[in-house]
């Protein structure tokens, strides 16, 4: 049987030993195992989110651990008191200008998260500029198909419009139920809406204003042996639940690491399959935008930017490794799915996210009878200072569950909820 400090050990938290406590072996001998609720209170600790407010938000922007916050500020303080000390060599250099360098130690460890490789992966700002690199930098005619959901982020959607506006690219918003009742209506929906003038599919991994997990992997496949290019837009899907781009089987991939990563803002990463980047253009030219040796490099180099933000998501990546990204997928999948059982007891609530549970992960949308999504976010404040989000008249608010939030913080909402009811 394995001894309570093995098990202890091979829980290596030592970014949050280092963040909590000095003395890092010591400290990390003194963590509970991670079935006990003591050791999600460490963790919660590892947060500088105000002890009397509770946000379920990381769908917007999520929380930073402070381990994330003293790395930009140990940088930021760098920069502006010994900016002359700074070795100013060449952009294959780890600390040459950010926005000209490689950033190899961050990609690997992006590379490493969604198993693809380094030259497969480029570091841009957000998956809005992702989506858009990707959209100006593929070659269509006038009249070849995109297809995609009604369900998409604009900022997932815009770029897609661009193409279609100037270069005569047909765009079709295919509709998917809201709530879904399996995957298969929806991947019925979609690959019934392929044609042989499709040429690209991309949808959400997860779509935003339902939680819903779409058959990525099913559609992937379909759409690839038509020889359709499929992007996912997994906004809301990195540091919320695993995601695997080779089982996944996608030409490309966006995401960031500003929502359930606990990364600053301005944070995001384009892979884009070995065999399909050298054919996207470069949409942001610097000195290496026609060199392929490192085609992901090529996009990362798009102009200076911000050295401390860099640093802040590398801790963010180093933060949840320590823990565990399987820890982290499963207690936020345990959270969520807290949520929505109490809510399903209540028949004055209406649940937009799926009712296959293998469908959802920590974002529940819901409505109860007779109010707007406002009138609930409101009334969540005013009793308990918590901070879902509204999602208008229609829906309701958007719940997101996280690492730092506690059962305990659940069963109070659900209660809130009754009380609305």
């Amino acid at each position: 049987m394995t001894s309570r400090r093995k098990a202890i050990q091979s829980i290596s938290l030592g970014a949050l030993a280092l963040s909590a406590w000095p003395g890092t072996n010591a400290a990390a001998a003194d963590m509970p195992l991670a079935d006990d609720p003591e050791y999600w209170k460490k963790v919660r600790e590892q947060f500088m989110l105000a002890k009397d407010k509770v946000f379920f938000n990381p769908g917007t922007v999520g929380a930073m651990p402070r381990v994330v916050f003293d790395r930009m500020v140990e940088h930021l303080r760098y920069i502006g008191t010994d900016v002359a000390d700074w070795a100013y060599k060449n952009d294959n250099a780890e600390e040459f200008i950010s926005g000209y360098n490689n950033l190899l130690t961050i990609r690997t460890k992006v590379a490493a998260l969604i198993n693809g490789t380094v030259p497969e992966i480029a570091m841009t700002d957000n998956v809005t500029n992702s989506m858009n690199y990707i959209a100006n930098g593929i070659t269509l005619q006038p009249g070849d198909e995109i297809i995609t959901t009604d369900q998409e982020h604009g900022g997932g959607l815009g770029g897609w419009q661009v193409k279609e506006k100037r270069y005569g690219a047909v765009l079709k918003l295919v509709p998917v139920p809201k709530p879904a009742k399996s995957s298969s209506e929806v991947y019925d929906a979609i690959v019934k809406a392929f044609t042989p003038k499709t040429k690209v599919l991309m949808i959400s991994h997860m779509i935003t204003g339902s939680g819903m997990i779409v058959p990525a992997k099913e559609l992937c496949a379909e759409a690839s042996r038509r020889g359709i290019f499929t992007i996912l837009d997994g906004a809301q899907n990195i540091g919320q639940m695993k995601v695997d781009v080779k089982d996944l089987g996608c030409d490309a991939y966006v995401g960031c690491f500003h929502k359930w990563m606990g990364g600053p803002a301005g944070t995001g990463f384009m892979y884009v399959k070995a065999d399909r980047i050298k054919d996207i253009w470069t949409t942001v030219a610097s000195y290496r935008w026609n060199q392929h040796e490192d085609e992901g490099f090529r996009f990362t180099q798009r102009g200076t930017g911000s050295f401390p933000v860099l640093k802040g998501l590398e801790a963010s990546i180093d933060f949840h490794n320590e823990i565990g990204p399987e820890k982290v997928y499963g207690r936020i999948k345990f959270l969520g799915e807290r949520l929505r059982n109490g809510l399903r007891a209540n028949k004055k609530v209406k649940i937009f996210s799926p009712a296959d549970e293998a469908m959802c992960a920590g974002i529940t949308v819901y409505k109860v009878d007779g109010l707007t999504g406002t009138q609930m976010q409101d009334t969540f404040w005013a009793k308990a200072k918590m901070r879902p989000r509204s999602q208008g008249d229609t829906y309701g608010v958007r719940h997101c569950t996280h690492i730092f939030n506690s059962p305990e913080e659940i069963d109070q909402a659900i209660a809130i909820v009754n009380g609305m009811a």
